[in-house]
C-alpha cells in the first residue's frame, strides 16, 4: 500500500535541498546553512499540515436501490470533517476505478459527491478498495491513507430485452395461459411511448418523439402498459440460458418500475403476487441477483 509518491517538483526540491546542504557543510557560509534550514523547514512544514489534513476525513459511501450489472449507477461518496478548527483541502476520494475531489470541506462540514460507478456481475457488489489522497499543501508529494471500508449492495442482473413475451402470462386468463402467450407473440398494437431504457433494440426506438423531444424514447407495446396483473414464469425464461433469462426477466420487471403496473413473478413452487409496489418489485429483482 502506497503510502506517499514523489512529484517531479518534489523530486527537484529534494535535490536542491541535498545541494544546499553539501555547500553548507563544505562553504561553513552561514547563507547556506539559513538556505537550507528554510527548505527542510517547508518540506517538514508540508509533510505535517498534508498528514494532519488526510487523517481529518471520515469517508462512507451511499448506494442506490436500482443497481444493475454492466450499468453504471450513481454512488455517492460522503465525506465528513472531524476536525473543529481547521478545514480538509485537496482530498481525493477513489472507490475503484473512479474518484472524487473534494476541493474544501470546512471544519465539522458534510459534504456529498456523486460519482459513476459499475459492477461487473449479478449478486453482491462489494466495495472495499477506497483510497484517499491528497497533494496539499505544496504540491511537492502526493499522501496517501488507509481507509478501511467495506459495502455491499444487491446487484440485480443487466436488464436485456429478450423473448419474453411468450413467458409473461395474464392473471386474468390463467386457465387459458397457453392461447394468451400466443397472442402475446403475435404483432401487438402501439399504444404509446416511454423514455428509453438501456437494453432496448433500436428497432423500437420511436424516432419522430425522439426527434420532437431530443431524448430517446421507445415505443410501448400494448402488453406493456395495459395494467393488467401479470406474471413472469421465471422457470419459462430461464430454460433459455440462465443469465439470458434472467436479463430478460429483470427487464420485465424494471419496465413495471417505470410504468407503475402491477407485476409478479412465479419461481418454481414460489408465488410472488402481482403488486405495483416499489418494494415488492425490488424483492423479485433481488430474487434474481441471487438466483443460482
Amino acid at each position: 500500500m502506497k503510502v506517499i509518491s514523489i512529484h517531479r517538483s518534489g523530486m527537484i526540491y529534494i535535490a536542491v535541498s541535498i545541494i544546499m546542504g553539501i555547500l553548507a557543510i563544505n562553504g561553513g557560509n552561514n547563507f547556506h546553512y539559513l538556505a537550507a534550514s528554510v527548505i527542510l523547514g517547508y518540506m517538514l512544514a508540508s509533510g505535517v499540515a498534508g498528514r494532519r489534513n488526510i487523517r481529518n476525513a471520515e469517508v462512507s459511501l451511499s448506494f442506490p436501490d436500482e443497481i444493475y450489472a454492466m450499468t453504471p449507477f450513481m454512488l455517492t461518496v460522503e465525506l465528513r470533517n472531524k476536525s473543529s478548527r481547521v478545514p480538509i483541502l485537496l482530498l481525493n476520494v477513489k472507490a475503484g476505478d473512479s474518484s472524487v475531489l473534494f476541493h474544501m470541506v470546512q471544519p465539522g462540514e458534510v459534504q456529498r459527491r456523486s460519482v459513476m460507478y459499475s459492477f461487473t456481475s449479478r449478486g453482491e457488489g462489494v466495495i472495499s478498495d477506497i483510497e484517499l489522497s491528497s497533494v496539499y499543501p505544496f504540491d511537492l508529494f502526493t499522501r496517501y491513507w488507509p481507509t478501511p471500508f467495506k459495502g455491499r449492495a444487491a446487484v440485480f442482473p443487466k436488464p436485456v430485452e429478450g423473448m419474453t413475451n411468450c413467458e409473461v402470462f395474464d392473471m386474468e386468463n390463467p386457465e387459458d395461459e397457453t392461447a394468451y402467450r400466443q397472442r402475446l407473440c403475435a404483432d401487438l398494437d402501439i399504444v404509446g411511448v416511454r423514455p428509453y431504457v438501456e437494453g432496448d433494440p433500436m428497432k423500437l426506438i420511436h424516432w419522430k418523439s425522439t426527434a420532437r423531444t431530443g431524448r430517446l424514447n421507445t415505443r410501448v407495446y400494448d402488453e406493456q402498459g395495459s395494467g393488467r396483473e401479470r406474471m413472469i414464469d421465471l422457470d419459462a425464461l430461464i430454460s433459455r440460458g440462465l443469465e439470458s433469462g434472467l436479463s430478460a426477466a429483470s427487464y420485465i420487471i424494471r419496465l413495471a418500475i417505470l410504468s407503475g403496473d402491477p407485476i409478479g413473478m412465479k419461481d418454481g413452487e414460489t408465488i410472488y403476487p402481482p403488486s405495483s409496489m416499489r418494494y415488492d418489485k425490488l424483492a423479485m429483482l433481488t430474487r434474481l441477483a441471487f438466483y443460482d
